[in-house]
């Protein structure tokens, strides 16, 4: 029976010896390129959740915090020698806004498809020099998004593309009204009010979220 590498990493820890080690495993999706990039910090290939990983030198920095609340940020520094991973950001342009998942399994567990840790990050920032790359990556969820992501008014259409696909009127309408003021008003001129994104059942200067 296999085990689960949550009980395969109790096993190892509490061995006085272990002939395995943790890997450190890095997925990135570049824009532009058809499969993610993998690379793990090891000598040797590996083969994990049905993915060849290819030994690559980088270094994780420590998590910086601090008691004002700002968000965590982490740098992954990934060795530029041969250019190629600056090669992958300039085909990506800059690689700002990609993303990284960072993965860590173990040597001797290889079959067990459920990593020890999973993260999920986004690139905020990319710098190069002629010896390493440096990812300065943040949470991929946008904390400082707005939520919920749309206001509910209850005259003003929440739909921001006039004649896309959610606003749903035709190519003839929008070359017949050129502009939309997006009220309840603009889509009854246009016969279109069944497709109107605000919401008429909401009080007069009132704002649900």
């Amino acid at each position: 029976m296999s085990l689960s590498l949550f009980s395969a990493a109790i096993i190892e820890k509490n061995k006085t010896m272990s002939d395995g080690a943790w890997l450190i495993l890095l997925e990135i999706y570049f824009s532009g390129l058809a499969q993610p990039l993998r690379i793990v910090r090891n000598n040797d290939i590996i083969t994990w959740n049905g993915n060849t990983w290819t030994p690559f030198p980088f270094e994780l920095e420590d998590v910086s915090e601090d008691a004002a609340g700002e968000v965590p940020n982490v740098a992954v520094k990934v060795s530029n020698v041969t250019q190629e991973i600056q090669g992958f950001i300039e085909s990506s342009g800059g690689g700002v806004a990609c993303t990284i998942n960072l993965y860590v399994v173990h040597s001797k567990h290889l079959d067990v498809t459920t990593p020890a840790v999973m993260e999920v990050f986004t690139i905020t920032d990319v710098k190069c020099d002629p010896v390493w790359v440096t990812f300065n990556l943040g949470p991929d969820y946008p904390v400082y998004a707005r939520r919920p992501e749309r206001r509910f008014l209850s005259d003003y259409c929440q739909y921001m593309n006039y004649g896309g696909i959610e606003c749903g009127v035709t190519a003839a309408t929008v070359a017949a009204f050129p502009g939309c003021r997006r009220t309840l008003a603009d889509c009854r001129t246009r016969s279109n009010s069944a497709r109107f994104g605000g919401e008429p059942a909401i009080p007069n200067l009132g704002i649900y979220v």
